[in-house]
């Protein structure tokens, strides 16, 4: 026993040294401002009231770390709707939020009731931060920020406004369409009572009573000029994505080649079928019906495919024609089965051109932006394909489907993989920054992802949003270290869908075709800017062309193509180092407001500022103490470095 606590003391001892106290100097610079947000509190009896919140936010030089603290304590989306606040401030300046660290202090004076509310306003203190700009103490607003800085829905907007006019203010600002709210009126007939819902006109109502003004804002710019009187030039073009000419020299020919190739598969398994032996089976589980069902939807996806490649629609035409070629796959497999030929001989076929294709993707060079998006896109194919190989069913047809799908779709890995080679590489890079970039954006995917999931959990809405992030979110994990360019495009992709998780959150059908307007807005500037950084974004092109085609069939899958879109060209340019300062313009607005909250964005505001270096103290002492052995010399840190620009 004695000898045991003799090693278990020497073992020990060494570790007494990895937590030296370190020392060195640092100059910090802060910014604080104070904004009020409405919210709702809940009384004892059960009944809900507006009250204000103060959001008290400073920031300072840092590396990028957000922290809230809140009194009393909120639900868990306070934190993500701050960070989220953050990182959209820094979307729409044009300045590098990495280089700051913020802290929100949130007080109420009773407990509230959720967090996400109060993100817009939370995104305009940032805004006002990082710019050095006084904010009107006049305005308050409600609203949850969007991760494309439109502002989101959200509940108790009368409650809220009662609290804003009781509290002086003068304008109150909401989020778009919700000017009318409903409320339950109690009416008596005699021994019966009725209840009924009622509209209420919040702007008439909130004048009447306190002369408070209600304005309907749409994003985080509107909102911005009735805050200071200045807003940013929007990135939205108001015209449709131009395909470049050289990009559909490149695409047609390589259109056409499919559409061949899904004309003779379809002509293969239309005689396959006609000389078959499939059986009727039941009324439940007829096979040759279920064949003949494949083999119609075939021909339909590769008239789609025709009439796309007419219209100049050439990667929704080489999709569809993949569609056609899947279900033409299926018959003939389902023919040979019902042939004799077994399952296994099919597989042990289907499995050999799987893994060759995973290989081929694998060994992919990676040399610049182009064989990037060329190489993700055929490695995250290569896994599809071997997915759908080892899916299981318990219906032979199933089987079979799968096995045909997990074929074509490792074809197309070659297809990706060939593409790159018609495109001149513009920007160039090596395999530690495609490992460097599918970490950072898998970082940004997990939190994003995070804040999803708690709003959909709270509201009930987007759970096939936040379902679709989580799986490729997973799959970023897996291939993170082996496969970055395919960990990367499983990021982004999962990005996208938190981000509609968030933003669809009660969206009303009709509210998606202007999501749609707007995000292929955003489309079509990220890819002129790429294009004006010498960068070809074919992967954005792609996707946003598909989601063009699918806006009057289906208006979800077509916003999350643009999404996706979007996503991707934002990235290349980043990639490539676009960082730059916005410009910011004073509004041409009448509408009387001021930014009158005096010097407060320049104030220190010293109980916010030892708590927030305290925390800071705390991660750079652990940062500083691992480093510590690579230095030779104490570093100071001068004000040119650190300095708030």
């Amino acid at each position: 026993m004695k000898r045991i606590i003799v090693i278990a003391v020497v073992m020990l001892l060494p570790l007494s040294s990895a937590f030296e106290i370190r020392e060195w100097d640092r100059h910090v610079y802060y910014r604080n401002i104070t904004l009020y947000a409405p919210a709702v509190a809940q009384a004892e009896n059960g009944s809900y009231f507006g009250v204000l919140t103060e959001i008290n936010v400073t920031m300072m030089n840092g590396s990028g770390n957000v922290f809230v603290i809140t009194s009393p304590l909120t639900q868990l989306d306070m934190q993500g709707s701050a960070r989220l606040a953050v990182d959209v401030a820094g979307m729409i300046t044009g300045i590098d939020t990495g280089k700051y660290d913020f802290l929100f202090q949130v007080k109420a004076d009773s407990p509230i009731v959720g967090g996400p509310s109060a993100g817009a306003t939370m995104c305009i203190a940032a805004i006002c931060l990082l710019e050095g700009m006084a904010a009107n103490d006049g305005i308050i607003m409600t609203g949850m920020i969007n991760p494309d800085g439109s502002i989101g829905p959200v509940g108790g907007i009368l409650e809220k406004g009662e609290a804003a006019g009781k509290a002086g203010m003068k304008y109150f600002l909401i989020p778009e369409g919700q000017s009318i709210e409903y409320k339950i009126v109690e009416e008596k007939s005699g021994w019966l009572t009725f209840y009924r819902r009622v509209p209420v006109n919040v702007s008439e109502e909130l004048y009447n009573k306190y002369g408070l003004i209600v304005k309907e804002v749409e994003d985080i710019n509107d909102a911005l000029v009735y805050f200071t009187n200045y807003s940013f030039e929007e990135e939205k073009l108001n015209k449709t994505i131009i395909t470049a000419e050289y990009y559909r020299e490149i695409m047609q020919p390589l259109a056409y080649e499919i559409l061949q190739e899904a004309n003779e598969s379809y002509m293969d398994a239309q005689k396959a079928f006609n000389s078959a032996h499939i059986p009727i089976g039941s009324w439940l589980y007829n096979p040759k019906a279920i064949v003949a069902n494949s083999l119609d939807n075939a021909e339909k996806m590769l008239n789609d495919a025709h009439i796309a490649y007419k219209n100049a629609f050439y990667y929704y035409s080489i999709s569809k024609a993949f569609q056609s070629k899947i279900n033409s796959l299926f018959v003939k497999y389902a023919c040979f089965y019902y042939n004799g030929t077994s399952i296994q001989q099919i597989y042990d076929n289907v499995s050999k051109a799987v893994e060759k294709a995973v290989e081929a993707a694998k060994k992919a060079e990676i040399t610049g932006i182009v064989s990037l998006q060329c190489v993700g896109a055929a490695q995250q194919r290569a896994f599809e394909a071997k997915g759908y190989l080892n899916q299981s069913a318990q219906r032979s047809l199933d089987y079979l489907y799968y096995l045909a799908y997990a074929m074509e779709r490792s074809n197309t890995v070659y297809w990706w993989l060939n593409l790159s080679k018609n495109f001149n590489e513009s920007y160039y890079v090596n395999e530690t920054w495609v490992k460097a970039m599918a970490e950072k954006y898998y970082d940004y995917a997990q939190n994003i992802f995070s804040y999803a999931n708690i709003l959909s959990e709270e509201t009930g809405y987007s759970g096939q949003f936040v379902k679709k992030a989580g799986d490729l979110l997973d799959e970023a994990f897996k291939h993170k270290e082996e496969y970055p360019a395919a960990s990367l495009f499983n990021s982004l992709e999962s990005i996208a869908n938190s981000n509609l998780a968030i933003e669809m959150i009660g969206v009303s059908e009709n509210e998606i075709y202007s999501k749609i307007n707007r995000t292929s807005q955003m489309v079509s500037y990220a890819i002129e800017k790429a294009r004006n950084m010498s960068i070809e974004p074919i992967m954005a092109v792609s996707y946003a062309e598909f989601g063009r085609s699918l806006e009057n069939d289906d208006a979800v899958a077509a916003l999350t193509y643009y999404k996706y879109a979007y996503m991707i060209a934002n990235m290349l340019c980043l990639a490539k180092g676009y960082k730059v300062k916005k410009e910011i313009h004073k509004s041409n607005m009448e509408w009387g407001g001021e930014a009158n909250n005096g010097n407060q964005n320049l104030e220190i505001n010293w109980p916010i500022v030892t708590v927030l270096a305290f925390v800071i103290g705390l991660i750079a002492g652990v940062a500083a103490g691992r480093a510590w052995k690579g230095r030779n010399s104490e570093e100071n840190i001068t004000e040119e470095e650190e300095g708030i620009e």
